[in-house]
Order: C-alpha cells, then sequence, then structure tokens
C-alpha cells in the first residue's frame, strides 16, 4: 500500500508518496496551490494510493474539503494529521540531505535552506501517520 502525504500552504504545497511497508520515499516534490487537485489525482492514479495524509494546520482541512469534492473517495481514504515540529524536522532533514562540499563542515543550525523544503515536511507527516497505525 502507498500512502500520499500533504504540507499544505497558502502558495505552494509540499507532497511525499511513501510506502507503508518499508516507508521507502516514492517522489517528493512542491507543487502550488492551484494545481492541487491535478497533481494529487496525477500521483493517486500513477502509485495506486490508497490514503492521502494532510498536516492539520495553515489551509489543512480547506485542502481535505477541496480534495473531497473533487475526487472519488470511494476508495480514497482522507486523514489529517499533527504537524506540531514538522516544519523544524523537514528542514533538519533538507539540510542532512543536502549536506555536500563545504556544506559538510558548518554545523545545521548555522545553516539556512535554499529552496523550500516542504517535500521534506510532507515525508515527516507521512511517517507521523505511519506510526500512528
Amino acid at each position: 500500500m502507498r500512502i500520499l502525504a500533504i504540507d499544505p500552504g497558502r502558495m505552494k504545497f509540499g507532497y511525499a508518496v511513501l510506502t507503508t511497508g518499508d516507508r521507502r520515499v516514492l517522489r517528493q516534490g512542491i507543487a502550488e496551490v492551484a494545481a492541487l487537485v491535478r497533481v494529487v489525482q496525477d500521483l493517486v492514479d500513477h502509485f495506486q494510493v490508497t490514503t492521502v495524509v494532510i498536516g492539520d494546520r495553515t489551509g489543512g482541512p480547506e485542502f481535505a474539503a477541496t480534495l473531497r469534492a473533487a475526487l472519488t473517495t470511494d476508495q480514497l481514504k482522507l486523514t489529517l494529521v499533527s504537524e506540531d515540529g514538522s516544519s523544524a524536522e523537514g528542514r533538519r532533514r533538507f539540510l542532512q540531505a543536502n549536506r555536500r562540499g563545504w556544506r559538510r563542515w558548518f554545523p545545521l543550525g548555522l545553516q539556512s535552506p535554499w529552496r523550500p523544503y516542504d517535500d521534506y515536511v510532507a515525508v515527516v507527516l507521512g511517517e507521523r501517520y505511519l506510526n500512528q497505525q
């Protein structure tokens, strides 16, 4: 089985498709909110996603309502998951995953992400959901 985790935002959102067994990340990325339904539908169709997990803060309930109205949710489960501390964890994971060159020599606390890291936050949210199961 596979889940789609979404870190909602006002202008953009992060997404990640994870397997439920070994928790592998099959795809992650960032998209504009205007493309929410199209991106989610494409990912659900391509990866045979059974559950969509959405962060419960900024726009989360609105994302869930939009997806419930736009998608056939007969076999697709939509659920909200707590976002407490997920941005800090996503930031740390982004910096660790991209620790190359001179970045290896500086503490993570002194570094700043050079691009949005909402996709890493989505991975954190997906893992939280899987930990609850």
